[in-house]
Protein backbone atom coordinates (compact mmCIF):
# COMPACT_ATOMS: atom_id res chain seq x y z
CA UNK A 1 0.00 0.00 0.00
CA UNK A 2 1.11 3.55 -0.70
CA UNK A 3 -0.10 6.53 1.30
CA UNK A 4 0.07 9.99 -0.24
CA UNK A 5 -0.09 13.06 2.04
CA UNK A 6 -0.44 16.46 0.39
CA UNK A 7 -1.48 19.99 1.33
CA UNK A 8 -4.78 21.19 -0.10
CA UNK A 9 -3.20 24.50 -1.10
CA UNK A 10 -0.79 22.76 -3.48
CA UNK A 11 -3.71 21.89 -5.79
CA UNK A 12 -5.23 25.38 -6.01
CA UNK A 13 -4.47 25.68 -9.75
CA UNK A 14 -5.54 22.16 -10.75
CA UNK A 15 -7.32 21.50 -14.06
CA UNK A 16 -10.74 20.29 -12.96
CA UNK A 17 -11.72 19.23 -16.50
CA UNK A 18 -9.86 15.93 -15.92
CA UNK A 19 -11.81 15.05 -12.78
CA UNK A 20 -14.37 12.25 -12.81
CA UNK A 21 -17.88 13.28 -13.87
CA UNK A 22 -19.41 13.08 -10.37
CA UNK A 23 -16.75 15.38 -8.91
CA UNK A 24 -17.18 17.94 -11.70
CA UNK A 25 -20.93 18.01 -11.05
CA UNK A 26 -20.31 18.38 -7.32
CA UNK A 27 -18.01 21.34 -7.94
CA UNK A 28 -20.74 23.09 -9.93
CA UNK A 29 -22.92 23.09 -6.81
CA UNK A 30 -20.28 24.10 -4.24
CA UNK A 31 -20.20 27.77 -3.29
CA UNK A 32 -18.17 27.58 -0.07
CA UNK A 33 -14.51 28.36 -1.01
CA UNK A 34 -13.01 26.02 1.59
CA UNK A 35 -15.23 23.07 0.66
CA UNK A 36 -14.50 23.74 -3.01
CA UNK A 37 -10.74 23.72 -2.37
CA UNK A 38 -11.04 20.41 -0.50
CA UNK A 39 -13.00 18.84 -3.35
CA UNK A 40 -10.48 20.02 -5.94
CA UNK A 41 -7.53 18.81 -3.88
CA UNK A 42 -9.11 15.38 -3.42
CA UNK A 43 -9.67 14.96 -7.16
CA UNK A 44 -6.19 16.17 -8.13
CA UNK A 45 -4.44 14.14 -5.42
CA UNK A 46 -6.25 11.00 -6.54
CA UNK A 47 -5.06 11.37 -10.13
CA UNK A 48 -1.52 12.08 -8.95
CA UNK A 49 -1.49 9.09 -6.61
CA UNK A 50 -2.88 6.67 -9.20
CA UNK A 51 -0.36 7.84 -11.79
CA UNK A 52 2.52 7.42 -9.34
CA UNK A 53 1.23 3.96 -8.41
CA UNK A 54 1.38 2.97 -12.08
CA UNK A 55 -2.23 3.26 -13.17
CA UNK A 56 -2.56 4.81 -16.66
CA UNK A 57 -4.69 7.87 -15.92
CA UNK A 58 -4.06 9.24 -19.41
CA UNK A 59 -5.37 12.62 -20.57
CA UNK A 60 -9.06 11.95 -19.95
CA UNK A 61 -11.27 11.99 -16.83
CA UNK A 62 -11.17 8.94 -14.59
CA UNK A 63 -14.19 6.66 -14.81
CA UNK A 64 -15.36 6.07 -11.25
CA UNK A 65 -18.50 4.35 -10.04
CA UNK A 66 -20.16 4.59 -6.63
CA UNK A 67 -22.04 1.83 -4.84
CA UNK A 68 -25.25 2.37 -2.90
CA UNK A 69 -23.27 3.53 0.14
CA UNK A 70 -21.23 6.00 -1.90
CA UNK A 71 -18.02 3.93 -1.91
CA UNK A 72 -16.01 4.84 -5.06
CA UNK A 73 -14.06 2.50 -7.30
CA UNK A 74 -12.41 2.70 -10.72
CA UNK A 75 -14.94 1.62 -13.33
CA UNK A 76 -12.52 0.17 -15.83
CA UNK A 77 -10.01 -2.63 -15.34
CA UNK A 78 -7.10 -1.40 -17.44
CA UNK A 79 -3.99 -3.56 -17.29
CA UNK A 80 -0.90 -2.07 -15.74
CA UNK A 81 2.40 -2.92 -17.36
CA UNK A 82 4.61 -3.25 -14.32
CA UNK A 83 7.82 -5.10 -15.06
CA UNK A 84 8.17 -6.50 -11.58
CA UNK A 85 4.51 -7.45 -11.05
CA UNK A 86 3.09 -8.29 -14.44
CA UNK A 87 -0.44 -7.21 -15.42
CA UNK A 88 -2.52 -5.73 -12.63
CA UNK A 89 -6.17 -4.71 -12.62
CA UNK A 90 -7.28 -1.27 -11.50
CA UNK A 91 -6.09 -0.55 -7.94
CA UNK A 92 -8.29 0.24 -4.97
CA UNK A 93 -8.14 3.67 -3.36
CA UNK A 94 -9.50 5.74 -0.49
CA UNK A 95 -9.47 9.53 -0.03
CA UNK A 96 -9.80 11.70 3.07
CA UNK A 97 -9.15 15.31 3.99
CA UNK A 98 -9.08 17.33 7.18
CA UNK A 99 -7.72 20.73 8.09
CA UNK A 100 -5.21 21.70 5.41
CA UNK A 101 -4.24 18.27 4.06
CA UNK A 102 -5.61 15.54 1.83
CA UNK A 103 -4.52 11.89 1.89
CA UNK A 104 -4.94 9.13 -0.67
CA UNK A 105 -4.28 5.44 0.00
CA UNK A 106 -3.76 3.16 -3.02
CA UNK A 107 -3.29 -0.61 -3.04
CA UNK A 108 -3.96 -3.81 -4.98
CA UNK A 109 -6.50 -4.83 -2.33
CA UNK A 110 -9.38 -2.92 -0.69
CA UNK A 111 -8.34 -0.10 1.62
CA UNK A 112 -10.00 2.58 3.71
CA UNK A 113 -8.24 5.76 4.86
CA UNK A 114 -9.10 8.59 7.20
CA UNK A 115 -7.32 11.70 8.47
CA UNK A 116 -8.38 13.92 11.36
CA UNK A 117 -6.95 16.99 13.04
CA UNK A 118 -6.18 16.48 16.73
CA UNK A 119 -8.40 19.14 18.29
CA UNK A 120 -10.78 19.97 21.12
CA UNK A 121 -13.75 17.61 21.04
CA UNK A 122 -17.47 18.26 21.29
CA UNK A 123 -18.48 16.91 24.71
CA UNK A 124 -20.79 14.13 23.49
CA UNK A 125 -18.73 12.89 20.53
CA UNK A 126 -16.58 10.30 22.37
CA UNK A 127 -19.69 8.59 23.74
CA UNK A 128 -21.11 8.32 20.23
CA UNK A 129 -17.95 6.87 18.68
CA UNK A 130 -16.18 4.76 21.30
CA UNK A 131 -17.17 1.32 22.55
CA UNK A 132 -17.83 0.92 26.26
CA UNK A 133 -14.27 -0.31 26.86
CA UNK A 134 -12.73 2.46 24.73
CA UNK A 135 -14.85 5.11 26.42
CA UNK A 136 -13.64 3.88 29.81
CA UNK A 137 -10.02 4.07 28.62
CA UNK A 138 -10.61 7.56 27.22
CA UNK A 139 -12.06 8.79 30.51
CA UNK A 140 -9.16 7.22 32.41
CA UNK A 141 -6.65 9.07 30.23
CA UNK A 142 -8.61 12.31 30.51
CA UNK A 143 -8.67 11.96 34.29
CA UNK A 144 -5.06 10.95 34.92
CA UNK A 145 -3.03 12.38 32.03
CA UNK A 146 -3.05 15.50 29.87
CA UNK A 147 -5.97 16.74 27.79
CA UNK A 148 -3.78 16.45 24.69
CA UNK A 149 -3.16 12.74 25.37
CA UNK A 150 -6.90 12.18 25.69
CA UNK A 151 -7.49 13.97 22.38
CA UNK A 152 -4.85 11.89 20.63
CA UNK A 153 -6.31 8.65 22.01
CA UNK A 154 -9.79 9.56 20.79
CA UNK A 155 -8.55 10.74 17.39
CA UNK A 156 -6.71 7.46 16.78
CA UNK A 157 -9.84 5.46 17.67
CA UNK A 158 -11.97 7.76 15.51
CA UNK A 159 -9.74 7.44 12.43
CA UNK A 160 -9.65 3.67 12.90
CA UNK A 161 -13.42 3.45 12.81
CA UNK A 162 -13.79 5.92 9.93
CA UNK A 163 -11.24 4.03 7.83
CA UNK A 164 -13.00 0.73 8.52
CA UNK A 165 -16.33 2.28 7.53
CA UNK A 166 -14.76 3.36 4.23
CA UNK A 167 -13.14 -0.04 3.72
CA UNK A 168 -16.40 -1.91 4.17
CA UNK A 169 -18.37 0.66 2.19
CA UNK A 170 -20.98 1.08 4.91
CA UNK A 171 -19.98 4.64 5.70
CA UNK A 172 -21.27 6.80 8.50
CA UNK A 173 -24.44 4.70 8.71
CA UNK A 174 -22.49 2.25 10.88
CA UNK A 175 -22.70 2.37 14.65
CA UNK A 176 -19.07 3.25 15.36
CA UNK A 177 -19.36 1.93 18.92
CA UNK A 178 -19.67 -1.62 17.51
CA UNK A 179 -16.67 -1.45 15.18
CA UNK A 180 -13.75 -3.58 16.40
CA UNK A 181 -10.43 -2.41 14.89
CA UNK A 182 -8.79 -5.63 16.06
CA UNK A 183 -10.70 -7.48 13.34
CA UNK A 184 -8.78 -5.56 10.65
CA UNK A 185 -5.24 -4.67 9.68
CA UNK A 186 -4.68 -1.13 10.91
CA UNK A 187 -1.84 1.31 10.28
CA UNK A 188 -1.67 4.73 11.93
CA UNK A 189 0.64 7.64 11.05
CA UNK A 190 1.12 10.90 12.97
CA UNK A 191 2.07 14.09 11.12
CA UNK A 192 2.65 17.65 12.32
CA UNK A 193 2.18 20.06 9.41
CA UNK A 194 2.57 23.81 9.89
CA UNK A 195 1.88 23.50 13.60
CA UNK A 196 -1.21 21.31 13.24
CA UNK A 197 -1.16 17.70 14.44
CA UNK A 198 -2.86 15.06 12.29
CA UNK A 199 -3.68 11.38 12.75
CA UNK A 200 -3.92 9.28 9.58
CA UNK A 201 -5.13 5.68 9.68
CA UNK A 202 -5.65 3.02 7.01
CA UNK A 203 -7.66 -0.18 7.35
CA UNK A 204 -7.58 -3.41 5.35
CA UNK A 205 -9.12 -6.84 5.72
CA UNK A 206 -7.07 -9.48 7.48
CA UNK A 207 -5.68 -12.05 5.07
Amino acid sequence: MRLYIRTIESYADSDTSLFEAARRKRLERITNPKVRSECIAAGAALREALADYGYPVGDEPLKITYDKHGKPSLETEKSLKAADKGPLTAPYFSISHSGDIVVVAVDDEPVGADVQVVKKLPGRLPGRVLSETEFSEYNSIAGTKTEEEARVYFTVRWTEKESIAKLTGKGIGMDFRTIEPGNYRMHTVFRAIEGTEYVITTAQHKQ
